[in-house]
């Protein structure tokens, strides 16, 4: 009889084990899967915005420089045209005028861009922090 009941002692103890194995165990590990699995997410996404930032930091650097020199150059024209005063030169000087004003509006639109480009990647960031 003292074996019967001995068994009967090591069963629950056993099942007890289990029970906490199941109960404990497994869903802390599913939990830290789900932690590391949702950071590195953060992190991809954090390396796509950088990306992206980097990529669009370029574009408006290259716009700067391009409208710029475009913007010496066309002046440079201007002033050669205007002492030769032909009426041709007149016309010229009217269309340099004209591409001037197209290349001021883009580099308008190039420095809006650029800050909705910082406020967007900024509040991405402060997002994916409080997340």
């Amino acid at each position: 009889m003292a074996a019967s009941s001995l068994s009967v002692i090591k069963l629950p103890i056993k099942d007890l084990g289990k029970f906490f194995l199941h109960v404990i165990f497994f869903p802390l590990i599913a939990i830290w899967m789900f932690w590391k699995v949702h950071m590195a997410s953060k992190k991809e996404i954090l390396e796509d915005l950088i990306r992206y930032r980097s990529k669009g930091d370029v574009l408006y650097k290259d716009l700067y420089d391009v409208s710029t020199s475009a913007l010496r150059l066309m002046s440079e024209i201007e002033q050669r045209l205007k002492q030769l005063g032909t009426e041709e030169d007149r016309a010229l000087i009217e269309k340099i005028n004209q591409f001037a004003e197209k290349v001021m509006e883009a580099t308008v639109h190039s420095n809006e861009y650029a800050d909705s480009l910082l406020k967007d990647y900024g509040q991405a960031l402060k997002k994916i922090g409080n997340s």
